[in-house]
Parts: structure tokens; C-alpha cells; sequence
């Protein structure tokens, strides 16, 4: 009876330490090593708790996952990481899966660990005429190459999903208050890398 007293003792506390292992694992944040992709554009995403601020983020897709989508997550990556336009990466790059995040961060986070290859993708010059809808007010646009808000016409060009900031339309006299539809000559200087838009007549303007 004394050893299975013992025996029981025994159980119960191999029993109790196992699960005290787990609940310190299940505390824990989850780390992998993944290879990215970074494309040779950026992408345009509004700001966590903000309606009207929107920011100019990396657009990336990983090996285990080929939806391309902006990189709000992870600050100390675009610090650690010299990126230039027109051009594609391929990176190694931790992702911690945070256990406890931040109200008001991401639960992902990618840190940049080296770059595989770097290959030029926008080589030639290019011009296209496209369609480009204009929104009745502007919002706050914060861009990779400055640190304060600028004030950006809000726009959507012909084939895309969903509006994105925009700083200048060259010739194009904005009056807020007002929806417009355009036609624009879209260039694209490949080096050094650049976009610039052209307002070659406005097809439509409606007060909002």
C-alpha cells in the first residue's frame, strides 16, 4: 500500500510538472526561418487606429505563401534592409509569432536576417494612358522618403482594387469637394526609378 501511495505521489507530480512544461511553452513566442520575396513596388495601407493616414509600405509574399501583400509589421526590418525601387529581392528573414502582441501592433513579426539575390526587374522606360478616379477630399500620406504627413489626393487607377495616396498630378488643378474621373499619362523612368502622372484631360467632375 506504502508503494502505491509513493507510486501515486510520483505520478502526480511528474503529472503537474509536464503541464507546468506546457503552459511555459504555450507562453512562449514562435520563431521560423522563411524566405521572402520584395517587389520591385511598394504598396500603399492606412495606419492602425486611423481613418484618414495612410503609409507607403514594402509589398512581399514568402515562400509558403504566394499572396503578395504590404509589410506593416516589423520596423526594425525596412531599418536593417537598403531597399530600392525597381528592383526584386529574395530574403532570409526570421518570423516570430508574438504570443503576447502589442494593442497596437501586429502579431507578426519579420526580421531581416540577409539578402539572397537582388535582380533588376523595371529595366526600360515606359508611358501608358490610364483611366484615374480622384476622391472628394485628400488624406495624410506619410512616404518611405519622408518622416512628417503630407497632404495626398486620394485616387484609384483603372484596374486596381482599392484607393491609394497620391501626391501631384501634373496640370491637375484639384478643388476639394469634387469626384473626378481623368485621363492621365502614367511614366515609369526605370533608373533611377520613378513615377510620375500627367493629366491629359478631365472626363468627369461631380460635387460631392
Amino acid at each position: 500500500m506504502r508503494k502505491l501511495n509513493l507510486l501515486l505521489l510520483l505520478l502526480c507530480f511528474l503529472t503537474t510538472a509536464f503541464l507546468l512544461s506546457c503552459s511555459k511553452d504555450d507562453d512562449r513566442d514562435m520563431e521560423k526561418i522563411v524566405e521572402m520575396t520584395i517587389y520591385p513596388e511598394t504598396g500603399y495601407g492606412g495606419y492602425l487606429f486611423s481613418t484618414d493616414v495612410y503609409g507607403e509600405f514594402l509589398l512581399f509574399s514568402e515562400s509558403d505563401n504566394q499572396e503578395k501583400r504590404i509589410l506593416t509589421s516589423g520596423a526594425n526590418f525596412s531599418d536593417n534592409f537598403d531597399y530600392e525601387k525597381g528592383y526584386e529581392y529574395k530574403l532570409e528573414a526570421k518570423k516570430t509569432f508574438l504570443k503576447n502582441p502589442p494593442q497596437d501592433g501586429s502579431s507578426i513579426v519579420f526580421e531581416y536576417i540577409k539578402t539572397i539575390s537582388k535582380e533588376k526587374i523595371i529595366t526600360q522606360n515606359s508611358e501608358i494612358q490610364i483611366e484615374m478616379e480622384v476622391g472628394p477630399t485628400k488624406v495624410g500620406f506619410i512616404s518611405r522618403s519622408e518622416d512628417g504627413i503630407q497632404q495626398a489626393l486620394f485616387v484609384k487607377e483603372n484596374g486596381e482594387n482599392n484607393m491609394k495616396p497620391l501626391l501631384l498630378i501634373e496640370g491637375f488643378n484639384y478643388e476639394e469637394g469634387y469626384k473626378y474621373k481623368l485621363n492621365v499619362k502614367k511614366i515609369i523612368q526605370a533608373e533611377p526609378y520613378s513615377v510620375k502622372y500627367i493629366l491629359l484631360d478631365i472626363i468627369s467632375q461631380e460635387e460631392v
